[in-house]
Order: C-alpha cells, then sequence, then structure tokens
C-alpha cells in the first residue's frame, strides 16, 4: 500500500470516528419490575408509553424478559420526560395497582441525560382481589348528606360538604362554594377510584398557611353512567353508537336541587361569583360546559385535563363546535389545564384556549396552564389545584 494510500485511509478512520462522536447512541433507560407475588411466566407484561406511541405490537413493542427471578426492559431515552405504564396479556384492562387494587397513574421518568435505571414495584393489577382495604382519610370538618333526591334523574346520591376551620366560630361569614365533579375522589382515600385528590388536606394546610381564602366544597359523586352524565351533547360512544348526553341534566342536579339544598343549611355566598364548579377529564368539559351555558349560577369554572376529543357521529368536535355555537357569553371566569402527556402536544388546549377568545371571552377571565410533567390522573390535578384556586379567588 502506498504513502498516498495510507494517509487516505487513516483520514477515512478519523473522519468515520468524528461522526460517531457527534452522533452517540441515545440514552437508556432500564426498568426493572417487581410483579405481583402470583405472577406466572405464563404473562406477558408489555411496556408502553411515549417512547413508542404506547404500542403493544408490531415493532415498536416492548415486552418485559424474566432475567434471575426479575423482569426488566431496556427502553431509549428519547424524550425529555418519559411517561410509561404496564399492560398484561395485551388487555388494556389489566394494568398496575396498589394493595387496594386501585389503579396506579403513569408512571414518569425525568431524562438526565444519561443511562438510568427505574426500580417499579407493581402489587395488583386493576380487576384483581384487593389485598387490604383502603382507610379512610378525612380531615377537617366534612358532614355526609345521605341519599339526597336528584330528580333530574329519577335517583339519589350521597353529598359531601367540607366546612373550612373558621365555619363554626365566625357565625356571621358567608363563603363562596366549590361544587367538585366525581366526588367519590375528591376527599376519602377509602371511596376513590384512584388515588384521591386529598382536596380537604391541601385546604387545611393551605387556608392557615393563609394562601388560600376559605371556600366550603361539595362533592358531587358520579353515577355508573358517568360517560353519559358527562356529556352535554350527542357524542359518538366508545362501543360506536350516537349517544345523547345528559350533562344538562347533570348540571341542573346542581343548580336547581343540590345549590338550594345548600344554600339553605349553610352560609354561602350564593351569588354567581361565589358558585363554582370544578371537575377533571370528562368532569373538566363539564366544567367549561358550565363556563358557557349556566355562567347565571357559576362564576368561576375549572377544567382539570378536559376531555378534549369526544366527537358526534360526524366526526365533529362536540366542545369546539358547541363554542363556535354560542351565542351568549357570560362573565364566567375559567381556569383549564393540560398535561403534554395526554394529548401529545398541546395543538387542542390551544385551539380550545383560541376558540373561547374568539367568541368573546375576556383574555383576563381565562387561565390556560401547560404541564410539561403532567398525567391523566388525581395525583396531578390535586398538584394543580391550589395554584388554579389561588387565580380563580382573585375574582372572588
Amino acid at each position: 500500500m502506498t504513502h498516498n494510500k495510507i494517509t487516505l485511509t487513516i483520514a477515512a478512520v478519523l473522519a468515520l470516528s468524528a461522526c460517531a462522536d457527534k452522533n452517540p447512541p441515545a440514552p437508556t433507560l432500564t426498568i426493572k419490575v417487581t410483579p405481583p407475588a402470583d405472577y406466572s411466566a405464563n404473562d406477558t407484561i408489555h411496556l408502553v408509553g411515549n417512547f413508542n406511541d404506547w404500542a403493544l405490537d408490531g415493532d415498536k413493542a416492548y415486552s418485559l424478559i424474566k432475567n434471575n427471578e426479575e423482569l426488566s426492559v431496556t427502553i431509549p431515552i428519547t424524550e425529555k420526560n418519559v411517561f410509561f405504564t404496564m399492560v398484561k396479556d395485551k388487555n388494556w384492562q389489566w394494568m398496575p395497582a396498589n394493595e387496594m387494587a386501585k389503579s396506579q397513574c403513569t408512571y414518569l421518568h425525568k431524562a438526565t441525560g444519561g443511562d438510568a435505571e427505574m426500580a417499579v414495584h407493581i402489587p395488583l393489577w386493576t380487576g384483581d382481589k384487593p389485598l387490604k382495604a383502603a382507610e379512610p382519610s378525612l380531615s377537617g370538618s366534612i358532614v355526609q348528606h345521605k341519599n339526597i333526591t336528584l330528580p333530574q334523574f329519577g335517583r339519589s346520591s350521597d353529598i359531601s360538604v367540607y366546612l373550612p376551620k373558621s365555619y363554626q366560630h365566625n357565625t356571621d361569614k358567608t363563603y363562596p362554594v366549590l361544587y367538585m365533579l366525581d366526588g367519590q375522589n375528591i376527599f376519602n382515600a377509602q371511596t376513590a377510584h384512584s388515588d384521591e385528590w386529598r382536596i380537604d388536606e391541601l385546604l387545611e394546610e393551605l387556608t392557615s398557611a393563609g394562601n388560600l381564602d376559605e371556600m366550603i366544597v361539595v362533592a358531587v359523586p358520579n353515577s355508573a353512567e358517568r360517560w353519559v352524565e358527562y356529556n352535554p351533547w350527542a357524542f359518538k360512544n366508545r362501543d360506536g353508537k350516537a349517544t345523547q348526553g345528559q350533562g344538562e341534566l347533570t348540571i341542573r342536579s346542581i343548580k336547581d336541587t343540590l345549590k338550594p339544598f345548600i344554600d339553605s343549611r349553610y352560609r354561602t355566598d350564593p351569588q354567581p361569583a361565589g358558585t363554582g364548579l370544578a371537575g377533571s377529564s370528562l368532569g373538566g368539559l363539564m366544567a367549561i360546559y358550565a363556563a358557557l351555558k349556566h355562567s347565571d349560577t357559576f362564576g368561576f369554572t375549572a377544567a382539570f385535563s378536559p376531555a378534549l376529543a369526544i366527537e358526534n357521529m360526524d366526526g365533529i368536535n362536540v366542545l369546539f363546535e358547541a363554542i363556535k355555537q354560542q351565542q351568549t357569553i357570560g362573565n364566567s371566569k375559567i381556569y383549564f389545564d393540560i398535561g403534554q402527556m395526554e394529548y401529545g402536544n398541546y395543538e387542542q388546549i390551544e385551539q380550545l384556549n383560541s376558540l373561547l377568545l374568539k367568541q368573546g371571552f375576556k383574555p383576563e377571565n381565562l387561565k390556560l396552564v401547560k404541564d410539561d410533567v403532567g398525567r391523566h390522573c388525581e395525583v396531578d390535578w390535586s398538584r394543580r389545584f391550589p395554584a388554579a384556586m389561588e387565580w380563580l379567588q382573585a375574582g372572588i
């Protein structure tokens, strides 16, 4: 080989090495999983997340491998924040649950730029028999009203009312009232579907520290027909069939039955400026609906991770279409937020904000929060609750 050829070969090697340095392999995350005690080798457990478009099948699928009594999987870290969960036997009904068999929030790993490991313990799968019963977790003064008749639905419901610390001794004071949907998840771990919001604990802490003004909170539970009761318009149901939503009846049950009951028994500020409605997911959709259609009652609303993908049989987004058709805009303040993980980006929540502004909502009456580490669960809604209430209270 000639001197020139040797020189060229060395140059080529150096060039390739330089390219390799500019494109180092992506860092990895190794997830080590301790499965439930009854785990069987016949079970398949797949890891899904934003790193693989939540895919259970195909080239993007990741299954956990058993190695020396340990289940693990290694994935490339392609996102700033890695959101993931596990699915048993490719059935979305079987996902991680705690010892009370209540579903767990999506897991989060904040990337640090290098290889990492994360340990995950799965006590049960959703649908399993609980290993232990959930304990009551009520704090402060909470009054239970059993079997409140809701004529709008022809049934009754149990209602929980949180009273501020000063309520018993400051007898001249009236308080704003916040009605919260999915009420079984608001105060009590025993009744919560998953994690509880811990609203009672939060208010006890925040009002004592002077970070929030005191308020009454009324927790209104949903029924087994939540998907219908928390949809205000005709929509395409999960089975692909046309379904008439009963969201208007849900609001009427609060406005015409529950609110008069609460106002007659407690020292409330009954005016719209002192009356709010909050909810998450479909409950968040209902909060926006209340601001659109019932601003004469609800002067402030909070929509945590509102459902933004509900469509009618023609494939039209029911919320966006309703906003476009809204003729009269009230003065309700609307707080609404979303986690980046929930829809993969912020396009839909930004579209919601633009539509509300276009239809005449005042910019000062809208508060949009984008949470880069937000997930679709009570843990993160609870985390965002204090800031939401602080902003809403500014107008009370």
